[in-house]
């Protein structure tokens, strides 16, 4: 997906399919470790079990957006969490801190359903509605940067977050 202004507006066909590209990538990268490798600890403290309770618990969050729910609540956070309350590193702590407990097996089950979540949700909308703001699908949580698309917090939170935590993940477990 493309930035530039002079190219047509993203489908929800095209999300769609930047979102599966980038759940493959990431499950690829996945069926390379082993059980060691998914809940050992970095140097920054994430496991790579972490790392997939974040990516689940944001997938949540951007399904119940969409569908113009409560966000919070589905990634395991207080009902007035919020970026601009708690800070995106506080509600990142928060979700780690409520997950770091739970067995590899159970991550990876909600992962999934989570992804499947996201992608009926987007699913859902019309093309139109990526270009809507964000405060249209959540008017009881007006944000400062409530004028940003949708298009950039699905794209922030499935296949943009996927990318960025499968680098995260490679660059932990990479033989260099």
């Amino acid at each position: 997906m493309t930035e530039d202004s002079s190219s047509p507006p993203p489908t929800v066909q095209d999300v769609l399919t930047s979102i599966e590209v980038e759940w493959e990538a990431l499950q690829k990268v996945l069926s390379g470790l082993n059980a060691e490798q998914n809940t050992t600890p970095g140097k920054e403290g994430w496991s790579t079990k972490d790392e997939l309770a974040h990516l689940a618990a944001w997938a949540r969050g951007i399904a119940a957006l969409v569908r113009k729910q409560r966000r919070y609540p589905p990634m395991g956070l207080p009902e007035d969490a919020a970026p601009n309350t708690l800070g995106v590193e506080g509600m990142n702590q928060i979700i780690f801190e409520r997950n770091r407990d739970m067995p590899l097996k159970d991550v990876l089950e909600e992962l999934h359903a989570a992804h499947r979540d996201a992608i009926a949700a987007v699913a859902e909308l019309g093309d139109e509605d990526l270009l809507r703001p964000f405060d249209d699908f959540q008017p009881q949580d007006r944000r400062p940067d409530g004028h940003i698309p949708i298009l950039w917090l699905i794209a922030g939170n499935t296949y943009g977050h996927y990318a960025e935590h499968r680098e995260t993940i490679e660059r932990l477990w990479s033989k260099e």
